[in-house]
């Protein structure tokens, strides 16, 4: 064992022995003033350096090849850079920074699974920095609707659970999603589980389209990549106090700092966030619902060589919502009477959710690895009678689920190294999951249930109990290969499989006697399997010009109906798409204008739909086929010092070929062709304007700032049949303050118009969007 440990380290330690380059430099100020406390980091490489007080910064032990350098500091526009360091070459290369209200940040992703600009990538990417998000007041995922184009959040009430994300018009109507959300690399199993607070958030990147041969399984329609503030050499913290209406308190602190310089590094942040009743309660005269949030994220980053890196990332999540989906029954009543509800529940809403990861990447000459080893552990449960079915003071009709999941996840990918000068760029790996589930959702049949069904024998509870294991694999592989400087041609494959098995019984119990089995337990089985694959064709009109096209298929595996009377129904097969996309990326006028231009169409096959065949039992049934064809339209511009503006907008003609539901007029099932898909508006667009001024001189970095936000969204439909939908309405959003180098005061207002809308409708169930909002907020950071 002694001699094979040994063999090891020596094998990861011969590239160091024949590392002799370097890089070094300075980073001053267009007016050629130095700036200490740049970052400078080689992009997928452990290396990086911070400028000292004369703005120098020096990398050393470096191999030859090729390395991407981005230079960032607070105030100023990021830089990317690609060279080449021939073999024990020292290389002073000296960069000049453009204040950051002159000239946009040039952006690093990692969509690709390899930091690089992404102007450079070819696919439809919309990226949000730690400062957008903050500028954009992104507090969950439910703020995110037009923040790119053509993407939809449903806001689902005072619930911070259900959060359906939509692209393109591909969203999912079972548990997981159509959209996959990652977390710090890590997949959330679904809509339920998926931590809707945003907690120290570095960055998010929204990739529109499949992005299965990467992301795997339910990248159906995209991806939402969610990245937590890492820690690094530099000490940093903050602390952020905000009170609005409402009773609005939200405090929130973090700190990142070197533990070991240059070896091991430690970050972590606490947020807690409280609001008071929105709705009024009719029956109990007093308000329904409170918003009350604990959320903590920590990273742990530890380099023991210099191709080597460790990170450990534990998030926690614990949500105390009262009045969860104040629902009422009619599309009338819920603006005849906004904002109030008539009910006997509380219906209080809890979720623990708990998260932790663990990262190993080795940069080496020949190749990079990566693993990411996961587990989550997430329990939804609501308190006492549980959510009211029945929408009135009458005890009749409650349920209240209670979810427990646990999902261990591990990937594993190889890739070309990061310095190659090859043309051809590479990925390959593997990725497996195990997932458990416990379900115990008991409905509740109350006294007054008599009143709608007499010979019921209520009260009674039946209590469904079920646990299901889910596993799974996938191997994938994506590659580019450069004809030229300017041609590119990426193909990837991906092959999925995975197992669902359920278990699940039913209970009945009638006070007082003991509960008694109603139905035996029965078992549910069912596998599927896809191979999906992608085609890229890109071209390099200019350096910051490109044009691409591309095809990939989208799968989104099958599920099990548990009620399900005939057992051919029980299980239902997977959904597919084929989608085509053309893309036309620019920056103009030496980074003061970026204009991004898509143009797709997609076909959604055996689209799984939740209906009922015979017009009683509702299922998760294959029969929808759905075609979309859109244009988008991103545009960053800085047209005068100090004054940026952000606009996307989206057009999308979303419309079924085929989609089988049951007519309750005509008794029978009907092809309801031609129609729109629910949460689908045809037209979309964020924009966004804020102007900032510096008081020359100040040694505090002051500056004032105002900022409006202006949010269009055409009308969208709430059922398949198209009878009710919300028509096209704008959204008003402003914000203005005072910021300096060590604090920020701001004050906000959303909806500042008092808008009345509906985001969400559903099976006789409706409710209003957020009203005006308004507070202040107070920033301190170091």
């Amino acid at each position: 064992m002694k001699f094979l440990y040994t063999l090891i380290i020596t094998i990861l330690s011969l590239p160091a022995f024949s590392q002799s380059g370097a890089i070094q430099g300075t980073i001053v100020t267009t007016d050629a003033q130095s700036i200490e406390k740049a970052t400078v980091v080689l992009l997928n490489t452990n290396y990086g350096s911070v400028t000292d007080g004369q703005g120098r910064f020096g990398i050393h032990k470096l191999a030859g090849g090729n390395y991407t350098i981005s230079v960032s500091a607070i105030g100023y526009a990021t830089q990317l850079k690609t060279i080449v360091l021939a073999k024990g070459q020292s290389l002073t290369i000296d960069f000049k920074l453009t204040e950051s209200n002159q000239q946009l940040n040039e952006v690093a992703v990692s969509s690709e699974r390899r930091q690089e600009s992404v102007q450079k990538i070819p696919g439809a990417i919309t990226f949000l920095d730690a400062k957008q998000i903050r500028d954009y007041r992104l507090w969950d995922i439910t703020n995110l609707t037009a923040i790119a184009p053509n993407l939809f959040t449903v806001e689902h009430g005072n619930s911070t659970s259900s959060n359906f994300l939509n692209i393109r018009g591909v969203m999912g109507f079972s548990n997981e999603q159509a959209v996959a959300t990652y977390v710090d690399g890590v997949y959330q199993s679904d809509y339920f589980s998926a931590p809707p607070l945003f907690n120290d958030i570095q960055s998010i990147e929204i990739l529109r389209g499949p992005q299965g041969t990467l992301y795997g399984r339910n990248a159906f329609g995209g991806v939402v990549n969610i990245t937590t503030r890492q820690p690094t050499n530099i000490a940093s913290g903050y602390a952020e106090i905000t009170f609005g209406n409402f009773g609005q308190q939200r405090y929130t602190a973090g700190l990142s700092s070197p533990m070991l310089k240059d070896k091991l590094f430690a970050s972590g942040s606490l947020t807690y966030n409280h609001r008071g009743p929105i709705y009024y309660n009719e029956f109990t005269q007093s308000g329904f619902d409170r918003r009350e949030d604990y959320s903590g994220n920590f990273n742990l980053r530890y380099l023991p060589s210099a191709q080597w890196s460790l990170s450990l990332n534990v998030k926690a999540e614990n949500d105390n919502d009262r009045g969860s989906f104040p629902w009422v029954t009619s599309y009338e009543e819920v603006y005849s009477k906004p904002y109030q509800v008539n009910t006997n529940n509380t219906n209080v809403e809890r979720r623990k959710n708990f998260n932790t990861s663990l990262a190993a990447n080795y940069y080496g000459k020949n190749f990079s690895f990566t693993s990411v080893s996961s587990y989550t552990k997430f329990n939804g449960y609501y308190q006492g009678a549980g959510v009211d079915y029945d929408f009135s003071p009458l005890n009749a009709l409650s349920t209240a689920p209670n979810i427990k999941r646990k999902v261990y996840a591990q990937e594993l990918r190889l890739s070309s190294p990061s310095t190659s000068a090859g043309r051809l760029k590479w990925v390959v790996g593997a990725y497996g999951f195990s997932q458990h589930n416990d379900i115990n959702s008991p409905t509740y049949f109350g006294p007054d249930y008599l009143l709608l069904d007499p010979t019921s024998g209520a009260p009674f509870t039946s209590t469904n109990i079920g646990r299901e294991n889910n596993r799974g694999y996938a191997f994938f592989g994506q590659a580019t290969y450069s004809f030229n400087a300017k041609l590119d041609l990426t193909a990837g494959i991906r092959y999925d499989y995975e197992s669902r098995r359920l278990d699940q019984y039913t209970n009945y119990q009638k006070d007082p006697d003991p509960a008694i089995l109603l139905t035996p337990n029965q078992a549910y089985r069912a596998n599927f399997s896809a191979v999906t694959r992608k085609f890229v064709l890109s071209y390099k009109l200019k350096d910051n010009m490109l044009l691409y096209g591309s095809y990939a298929r989208g799968f989104r595996a099958g599920g099990l109906n548990s009620n399900a009377t005939d057992p051919a129904q029980v299980p239902y097969e997977p959904e597919y798409s084929d989608n085509w996309e053309i893309g036309w990326k620019n920056m103009f006028f030496n980074n003061k204008l970026k204009l991004n231009l898509t143009a797709f169409y997609l076909q959604q096959h055996n689209q799984q739909i939740s209906t009922a065949m015979d017009g009683v039992n509702a299922l998760i049934l294959n029969v929808g086929e759905m075609h979309n064809k859109g244009l988008e339209l991103e545009v960053t511009a800085l047209p005068l010092k100090g004054f940026q503006i952000d606009w996307n907008a989206s057009y999308s003609y979303a419309r079924y070929a085929s989609l089988l539901l049951y007519s309750a007029d005509a008794n029978a099932v009907v092809d309801y062709r031609g129609g729109q898909p629910i949460n689908t508006p045809p037209i979309s667009s964020m924009l966004a304007a804020q102007y900032t001024y510096d008081f020359a001189g100040s040694k505090q970095k002051l500056a004032v700032f105002a900022r409006g936000e202006y949010r269009y969204l055409g009308r969208y439909y709430f059922d398949f049949v198209n009878d009710l939908s919300q028509p096209a309405h704008t959204l008003m959003n402003a914000k203005a303050g005072l910021t300096s180098k060590n604090f920020e005061l701001n004050f906000w207002a959303r909806n500042i118009t008092d808008k009345k809308y509906i985001p969400y409708g559903s099976f006789g169930t409706f409710l209003l969007g957020t009203p005006r909002t308004y507070g202040t907020t107070l920033i301190a950071k170091f």
